[in-house]
């Protein structure tokens, strides 16, 4: 009885509709844009900074351009661009501190993502707040406030900065950006992203494919 009420549970839980009065189904009032983007592994999601900077803290390693994309991940195994087998494993199994990756980009993003998998969504005003809210909340601050770079970013105009959160697995950059994109009211479950392909295949649901590879 106790396995059947947990894996009900579960099920509950996993089957998240949009949240009604942040993503209505008329996509006439949803006027904003919003990206997820697949690197293969990782999927980060990104937006027109217009609607994000006034929530970011500031710090002069913060990128400044037209779209902002952000991505989360180990503090060790996501800021290297050769990364052997140890910092995979060690990002694997134990749970590590993370880093928010912030990248700014003035092309469409199909261009500069040439390589991955790009979904577009509609979303509120509203769902773009309370994306900014939970972007804004996941960064690591010092008692004054301040928030701390971790690493030169992978792309020319990007950065790591320190995070709140640990990682591990299944908590991972796709479930991280799963949550990210439920805030907008996005019927997407984050219990089921652990992979990216999950993540793309929830977030094709109700959005407009812009690349599959």
């Amino acid at each position: 009885m106790k396995l059947y009420l947990l894996l009900f549970s579960v099920f509950l839980i996993g089957c998240l509709g949009p949240v009604t009065e942040l993503y209505p189904e008329d996509e006439e009032q949803r006027p904003i844009d919003i990206y997820v983007i697949s690197h293969g592994w990782h999927v980060g999601i990104a937006i027109e900074a217009v609607h994000i900077s006034e929530a970011l803290p500031t710090h002069e390693e913060m990128p400044d351009a037209e779209f902002l994309k952000f991505g989360w991940g180990d503090d060790l195994y996501y800021p290297e661009e050769e990364s052997n087998f140890g910092l995979l494993l060690r990002a694997a199994v134990l749970p590590t501190r993370s880093v928010i990756h912030v990248v700014g980009i003035d092309i469409p993003l199909e261009r500069y993502f040439t390589g991955s998998d790009i979904i577009k969504i509609r979303i509120t005003e509203q769902g773009a707040e309370k994306f900014a809210e939970f972007i804004s909340d996941r960064f690591r601050r010092t008692e004054d406030g301040r928030i701390l770079h971790a690493a030169p970013g992978r792309y020319g105009n990007s950065a790591f900065f320190e995070a709140n959160g640990l990682y591990y697995i299944p908590k991972t950059s796709n479930t991280w950006t799963a949550r990210a994109l439920r805030r907008t009211g996005y019927p997407i479950t984050p219990f089921y992203a652990v992979t990216s392909g999950n993540v793309i295949r929830q977030a094709q649901k109700d959005g407009e494919v812009i690349r599959l590879r």
